[in-house]
């Protein structure tokens, strides 16, 4: 995937996508790339920031980066259920470096990056091994925040970082860096209302605080 600075506003904000990303993406689309990207960049923020809580690879990130990436593809048929067609989407198109079992884990947690949280129920959920479900489950709740923390899909937080002192058996605190004038409510409640399953898988409360980037 292409990568590039947080400060690279240029890269990040290209309405269309690259060659490279129709091809990472199977030739799926998103309705908004921008958004996409940028999600993908706080998705691994939030996956170095919970390094301590997950202890996963950096294999686990690429199936987080794609399905970061991917979220929203089902925008592209009905925003209502588009969490439900992007699951079906991503699970039907060859994904280049993926197998097919790792195409199933990717679609399960973009499939959960809103609304019910990963359960048996489902039979896309069930179908996949126990160690799978952790997996899928793990890196959904970290795309759930991650997702929220561009509501407004105009990358109003820069940057986030753990703070140590403030991470504690029973709090994971992460400190959010912000542009400057930036309103922040809407990012910060939708986070945590999707905090829930981070919450449950990492027995943690999920605590944001904000710092204002200077100029």
């Amino acid at each position: 995937m292409t990568s590039s600075s947080i400060e690279d506003l240029r890269w990040w904000q290209q309405a269309h996508p690259t060659e490279e990303e129709l091809l990472q993406s199977g030739g799926l689309l998103v309705e908004d790339w921008p958004h996409a990207r940028y999600v993908v960049r706080l998705s691994r923020a939030l996956f170095e920031a919970t390094r301590p809580l997950h202890k996963l690879d950096e294999h686990a990130w690429l199936l987080l980066e794609r399905a970061a990436f991917l979220h929203n593809a089902g925008m592209m048929v009905e925003e209502r259920q588009h969490h439900k067609h992007s699951y079906r989407l991503i699970k039907a198109t060859q994904l280049p470096g993926f197998s097919e079992s790792e195409r199933h884990e990717i679609a399960c947690i973009a499939r959960y990056h809103r609304r019910a949280l990963p359960s048996k129920e489902h039979e896309e959920f069930a179908t996949l091994k126990p160690s799978a479900r952790k997996l899928v489950s793990t890196l959904a709740a970290l795309l759930r925040v991650a997702d929220a923390l561009d509501y407004n899909h105009d990358g109003r937080v820069l940057g986030l970082v753990a703070e140590e002192e403030g991470c504690t058996k029973d709090i994971w605190t992460i400190d959010l860096r912000v542009r400057p004038l930036a309103d922040l409510d809407e990012e910060i409640t939708h986070a945590y209302a999707k905090a829930d399953l981070f919450e449950k898988v990492f027995k943690r409360k999920l605590r944001l605080k904000v710092h204002v980037q200077e100029r």
